[in-house]
């Protein structure tokens, strides 16, 4: 049995007025809320959350009034409201006492009990094996303990309850590929461990084996590959595309804080205006690493008409009124086309590196 762990279900953008109406309710009324036990406080904040934006949840991980507490803004494990979160944590203020961050952590200690409905399962008794699923890991879960027929989806679903406490929100959704439930572990796969141990093991395959070390690149001219592409449509004599891949960038690739990606194309018909685009498209890349709020992951000289440059950017709005001031200093006579995407999970990236890896860095034939 698969399980889709994801929920794609589109979520109404919240806009900036929304996230900051609700953070002037919210912070208008904290001195009140800290007057509550923790339980009444997260209680009374979500009421002020919901009005402003339904499907988040504000949680609170530490105590009332300490330093050092966080507020944390939940999707709980959707993904279609991964970007909203992030835009809430994005235009929050600073407060004395409270950090904020967007998605629930881990549980400390991920060995534990669970009882639902008359029926008890351990963190231990969940068997985990697992793979690279194309830059995500993929899981088979397996139960190390009869369960009875009846109980088995309800088995599954606290599995699925534990794994989120175990890895946290944002690992569970978004590294995490495709999970099975399965009578016995396929061979092949690294594993089984209990899940009740798997959380130092599920990082060490992300650093070990996927080279996620999540630091920022210290040398953005290193570590680029370059291939010529052709379009299954291009005629004969069509020259070939020229991707230039960021290769290094898988370094950072899921990182929360570089979840929206940016297409930005300048088209031109002279060797001139190509130096033009080069300036404007290598000023954002440089302007973006400066202070790592983005990373050029690949551009692509099309033929000879325009020029794709692709990045994941921490601030979609700030990283579009950068490339447009830098269009207009640049190459003000070229028609830019900006495309923004939201893609947490890095597919747009992780679809060629997987592809160019999978043929050793060879000629790519691209379908589009």
């Amino acid at each position: 049995m698969s399980a889709d762990i994801h929920d794609d279900d589109a979520a109404k953008p919240l806009g900036v007025p929304q996230i900051e109406a609700f953070w002037q309710d919210f912070s208008g009324r904290l001195e009140a809320l800290e007057t509550l036990d923790g339980r009444d406080f997260v209680e009374r904040a979500n009421e002020l959350l919901q009005s402003h934006a339904p499907g988040l949840a504000i949680e609170l991980e530490g105590r009332v009034k300490e330093a050092g507490s966080r507020l944390v803004i939940s999707a709980h494990g959707n993904t279609a409201q991964f970007e909203n979160a992030l835009a809430v944590v994005r235009h929050a203020p600073r407060f004395e006492r409270y950090s904020v961050q967007a998605f629930r952590s881990r549980t400390l200690g991920s060995d534990f009990a669970m009882r639902m409905e008359d029926f008890e399962l351990s963190s231990a008794d969940v068997q985990v094996a697992y793979y690279d699923a194309g830059g995500v890991i993929g899981l088979e879960l397996a139960f190390g303990k009869a369960i009875p027929p009846a109980m088995a989806e309800h088995a599954q679903h606290m599995a699925f309850i534990m794994l989120d406490h175990v890895l946290g929100e944002w690992d569970f959704s978004v590294r995490v590929g495709p999970v099975e439930f399965v009578a016995e572990i396929s061979a092949g796969l690294s594993g089984p461990v209990p899940l009740s141990v798997f959380p130092p093991i599920f990082d060490a395959f992300q650093r070990d084996q996927l080279g996620r070390s999540y630091e920022y690149p210290q040398d953005q001219s290193a570590g680029w590959i370059s291939l010529e592409v052709r379009t299954r449509d291009a005629a004969e004599n069509d020259p070939p595309d020229i991707l230039s891949f960021h290769d290094g960038a898988n370094a950072v690739a899921t990182r929360a804080d570089l979840s929206h990606f940016l297409q930005w194309r300048l088209p031109f018909s002279s060797q001139q205006e190509l130096d033009s685009v080069r300036d404007a498209q290598d000023a954002l890349d440089a302007e973006l690493a400066r202070e790592q709020r983005g990373i050029l992951v690949f551009s692509r000289l099309e033929g000879m008409s325009s020029r794709l440059a692709a990045f994941y950017v921490e601030d979609p709005d700030q990283a579009t009124q950068l490339a447009q001031r830098l269009g207009a200093r640049h190459a003000p006579a070229l028609d830019a086309e900006l495309a923004l995407s939201f893609d947490p999970a890095w597919n747009e990236y992780l679809s060629l590196y997987a592809a160019i890896h999978r043929r050793d860095g060879g000629d790519e034939e691209d379908e589009s």
